[in-house]
């Protein structure tokens, strides 16, 4: 791992960071006197076209705070950085950037997002068949840092969460479903419509008549009012 002191005008924030960042003024009088102590992480990445080669993984308090101090002439605009190798996929760059910020005072709604993170990367890891030792909820505990019964209880929220969507998801379908067949139905209740009023508009002479009563598809002609109305 390669320690590089990185110009503030390379560095491009990450858009899987999922922290708030807070109290910047309190850590930019830190950092003016006492200098930057803890390096932040990135990797370079020359594939965005936005005139910037690296990306923040950690440290985006300490990029914010030197960026504020910087711009008032207090520090140089400069970030101390850990240098790492560009992750290969989605997933092993959102568990980075998680436990590159185990140190932080979290609230329950970042905490969900840390663990909704780690167990992406296990499935992950799962589907290339590099499934890690050991139970999920042990594995992520180490990742995150928190109390197995702390991670125990938001996967089953994460996994109702996801059912709940499954089923909005198949609800919906059906719906979409059922207005067609509710489509369908009508045109083909019209045609039967159409049917019985040419065949009530014949002369009573006419063959068709001799095999249905008057009265009866006059019956038939108002359920299928009725019907069409409904389905309406």
């Amino acid at each position: 791992m390669e320690i590089c002191n990185i110009n503030l005008s390379d560095i491009r924030v990450n858009p899987n960071n999922i922290y708030e960042e807070q109290n910047i003024k309190e850590l930019a009088d830190s950092i003016e006197s006492f200098g930057q102590l803890e390096n932040a992480t990135l990797y370079e990445d020359l594939s965005i076209d936005d005139g910037k080669k690296y990306t923040l993984v950690g440290g985006h308090r300490r990029y914010l705070a030197i960026s504020y101090l910087a711009e008032r002439g207090l520090y140089e605009p400069v970030l101390k950085a850990s240098l790492i190798e560009k992750p290969n996929v989605h997933q092993m760059e959102q568990m980075l950037i998680v436990t590159d910020n185990q140190q932080r005072v979290k609230d329950k709604e970042t905490k969900i997002r840390e663990i909704y993170y780690a167990n992406n990367y296990w499935n992950y890891l799962v589907s290339i068949n590099q499934q890690p030792q050991g139970k999920k909820r042990e594995w992520i505990a180490k990742k995150t840092g928190y109390g197995e019964r702390v991670i125990q209880d938001i996967l089953s929220d994460i996994k109702k969460q996801s059912m709940n969507q499954q089923s909005l998801t198949a609800t919906q379908s059906t719906s979409a479903i059922t207005v067609d067949n509710k489509a369908e139905t009508r045109k083909a209740l019209m045609r039967a419509k159409n049917a019985i009023n040419k065949a009530l508009n014949l002369s009573s002479n006419d063959s068709v008549l001799l095999a249905f009563d008057t009265e009866y598809l006059e019956d038939c002609m108002d359920k299928l009012k009725f019907m069409i109305d409904d389905l309406s």
